[in-house]
């Protein structure tokens, strides 16, 4: 009887020391937790780039990588995909959104894969992230004044050479002496 227990008592210790690696091991059905993005500078102007800083983790396994997807056109038809550098240290995401040039607004959400494959997304509850980029201001343009100063100039000169016509005398209009 001692030996059935014993035995009893080993296999039973087996099955626990075979079963905890293997659920340690188990792949997470969890995707990457990804935060809230911030934005530098916090008021993008039309001549500088923004960038975007966002933490991702993953308790389960190592973040494979972190794309920020954004539009200038209200996801119409431009979309661009933008592969994030990511430090495993600080877990954060940065990517850097080019300029907007001619001013508009900026939507973007983030995508993040574990090792296991398994992605998170956050695109803020389907609002979308995004920042308003300010118009460059209207530059007076000079060719605008040459064209005023040449029709001015123009005007007068036409105006100049009509009313030389009129005051000119014509020959053979004058007063003729008599033969």
């Amino acid at each position: 009887m001692k030996k059935i227990g014993f035995s009893l008592c080993l296999v039973m210790a087996s099955l626990i020391a075979l079963s905890v690696p293997l659920s340690a091991h188990a792949p997470p059905n969890s995707p990457p937790v990804i935060g809230t993005p911030v934005i530098q500078p916090s008021s993008p102007t039309y001549s500088a780039p923004v960038r975007v800083s966002v933490n991702v983790t993953d308790q389960h396994s190592s973040v494979r990588n972190v794309t920020i997807i954004y539009t200038t056109d209200n996801w119409k038809m431009v979309n661009t995909t933008l592969l994030a550098s990511y430090n495993a240290t600080t877990t954060t995401a940065t990517a850097q959104i080019p300029a907007l040039a001619g001013g508009g607004h900026v939507s973007f959400y983030i995508v993040a894969f574990n090792g296991n494959g398994i992605n998170g997304v956050n695109d803020n509850s389907g609002s979308y992230f995004g920042y308003d980029v300010t118009a460059p201001p209207a530059v007076p343009t000079t060719t605008n004044g040459w064209i005023a100063t040449g029709i001015i100039v123009g005007s007068l000169g036409a105006f100049a050479v009509a009313a030389l016509q009129i005051l000119r005398k014509k020959p053979g209009t004058g007063s003729q002496p008599t033969n």
